[in-house]
């Protein structure tokens, strides 16, 4: 700033300063700070010794010349009081310096005619004098106020450059055709113009695009009438770069009050167009989703809910401005969401899971897949909660009907189960040999049953190994006494539960009337492990008997269709 501003300044001061001896005299005296005392005793001490030096030097024909410019310099120096205090003590000291004891009058009449009109003129010219001084008082404040004005100007108009310099936005002055006559040096550095000459005069409208040509032109028209105009608009750098400014136009007033020129301030909104368009594109987004999409403050005010969100619940003319979190579920269940789902979200960063939404005009349950997340402000403070919920009342329904569906045939396998033990009871009954196998058929019946209602509890799409031999085993011993399964979760397929759930109740079998299972003291430990992953996953398992009788060789031979392998442990050499 003081480059531009230094040099005036220095000026300035040079101007302020006396430039003659009189000046110089007059600027002392005025800077002077005596007492009024101190002004009358030095007046005094300066008039007598005029007058001694009158009546040592001059003759008595020229009594009074002495005490003339003293009088006046006394005036001029100390003020009009000391002045007149002057004029009147020379006045006496002449007389004084003139008369003789002897002489009737002191001094003849002419002399007391002279120091009269002395009297006079001395203090005409001490008044004189005094407005002198005092006109040069004035004329010296002025100077400075002057002085201080001009400098208070220079410090603003370099404080007005130094603005325009530091400025980004690009502040042009148009001509009132709308021509280039000024652009700041930050105008330039944001519109990578190097020289300014290189566009003066050229029209400003020609450099806006699209509609923003138009936007210009009707500007500079409300400008001329004296009206003030803003747009947003997109034109090229001088050097071609796309940007997209908010302009404000306004008129600059001449002298008689009407438009002389146009003001023009640009400012690169690029990076925030840009990101309202982002912004639109994920309002329409939402908008247009048919999920449910609203936002709530950490109070659990409502502040945003799409149209989909609206028309779920029943609210489509309501008004949302009173909303609450807990307004969408039932009292039990906006419990729940503010105890565990907002605090879960605080913590996790993100909570999903199935709740009922309640219908504001009917109260009924609308079952969704709740998804609620953190809103944060620029910093990362946690400013609100967001939710992205699906209407899951197909998928449930859905899902009651395969539910059912597979309940009834899961009840109706059994009955076919039913029919066919029971045929086979009538069939065999009286046959003294079939009685056995009677049992053994219906055991595998049951087994087969077991393995069913696994599968119609997962739809027949799988069963869990653990669940199977639960079901499968559970009616042979106490399951973690008598019978240990041990083993990681595994699936099976559909097609290989049915044969698994058989093998396992004939080894089950086996063991409660050979094995194990057969006295008090025996065990059977079920334990399976997995190798490999994916496709390639190798799963083996390993029936184990401990503590049961001495093996016997069977009756007859019999070759189980499982392809499971068994083993059986007894006392020493019974293998």
């Amino acid at each position: 700033m003081c480059q531009g501003a230094c040099p005036l300044l220095d000026a300035l001061m040079i101007r302020s300063r006396p430039v003659s001896f009189f000046d110089r005299i007059v600027v002392w005296s005025l800077d002077l700070r005596l007492s009024g005392a101190t002004r009358y005793l030095l007046a005094a001490i300066l008039i007598v010794a005029v007058g001694v030096g009158r009546v040592l030097f001059v003759p008595d024909t020229l009594p009074w010349l002495l005490f003339i410019p003293a009088t006046i310099a006394i005036a001029l120096v100390l003020g009009k009081g000391p002045g007149l205090f002057a004029a009147g003590i020379s006045t006496a000291t002449g007389i004084a310096s003139l008369g003789a004891i002897d002489h009737p009058t002191w001094m003849p009449r002419q002399q007391w005619v002279a120091a009269s009109l002395f009297l006079v003129v001395m203090i005409g010219l001490v008044m004189l004098t005094a407005e002198l001084r005092e006109s040069l008082r004035r004329a010296r404040r002025l100077n400075e106020d002057l002085i201080e004005s001009e400098r208070q100007a220079v410090e603003r108009q370099a404080f007005l450059s130094g603005v325009l310099a530091s400025s980004t936005d690009c502040i042009k002055v148009l001509d009132l055709d709308g021509k280039l006559t000024f652009m700041s040096e930050g105008g330039q550095r944001v519109m990578e113009v190097s020289d300014f000459n290189e566009v003066a005069g050229c029209p400003w409208p020609d450099f806006w695009q699209d509609a923003g040509n138009a936007e210009a032109k009707a500007a500079i028209s409300a400008a001329r009438q004296g009206e003030a105009r803003n747009f947003i608009g997109k034109a090229d750098t001088y050097r071609g770069t796309p940007k997209w400014w908010h302009v404000a136009v306004s008129p600059i007033a001449g002298p008689d009050g009407r438009p002389d020129r146009i003001l023009s301030v640009s400012r690169d909104i690029t990076n925030l167009h840009a990101s309202e368009e982002e912004r639109d594109r994920f309002v329409r987004l939402a908008e247009n989703s048919t999920d449910f999409i609203g936002m709530a403050r950490t109070d659990g005010s409502v502040f945003y809910l799409n149209d989909a969100a609206k028309l779920l619940v029943g609210l489509e003319d309501a008004d949302t401005a009173r909303l609450s979190i807990a307004d969408f579920f039932a009292p039990e269940q906006a419990e729940m969401v503010a105890r565990e789902v907002l605090p879960a979200v605080e913590r996790d960063g993100h909570w999903a899971g199935e709740v009922d939404f309640r219908h504001f005009q009917t109260g009924t349950p609308i079952p969704v897949l709740y998804s609620v997340f953190p809103i944060t402000d620029a910093a990362g403070a946690l400013i609100g909660y967001g939710t992205v919920t699906r209407d899951f009342r197909e998928r449930r329904r859905a899902e009651d009907d395969m539910r059912l569906l597979n309940g009834e045939l899961a009840h109706r396998l059994k009955n076919v189960l039913a029919v066919v033990q029971s045929v086979a009871a009538q069939t065999l009954r009286g046959i003294p040999e079939a009685e056995a196998a009677s049992q053994n058929l219906s055991a595998r019946l049951v087994a087969l049953g077991a393995a069913t209602d696994v599968l119609t509890g997962s739809s027949w799409r799988s069963a869990d190994l653990r669940e199977l031999a639960t079901r499968a085993l559970s009616p042979h011993g106490r399951l973690g006494e008598r019978i240990i399964l041990s083993g990681p979760p595994v699936t099976l397929k559909p097609e290989v539960t049915v044969a698994f759930a058989l093998a396992l109740h004939e080894l089950a079998t086996n063991a409660a009337k050979y094995g194990a299972l057969s006295n008090e003291a025996g065990k059977a430990m079920l334990t399976w492990s997995v190798t490999g992953m994916g496709e390639d996953a190798t799963l083996a398992v390993c029936w184990r008997e401990t503590g049961g009788p001495l093996v016997t060789p069977p009756a007859r031979s019999m070759r189980p269709a499982s392809a499971v392998s068994s083993k059986t442990d007894g006392p020493p050499g019974s293998d």
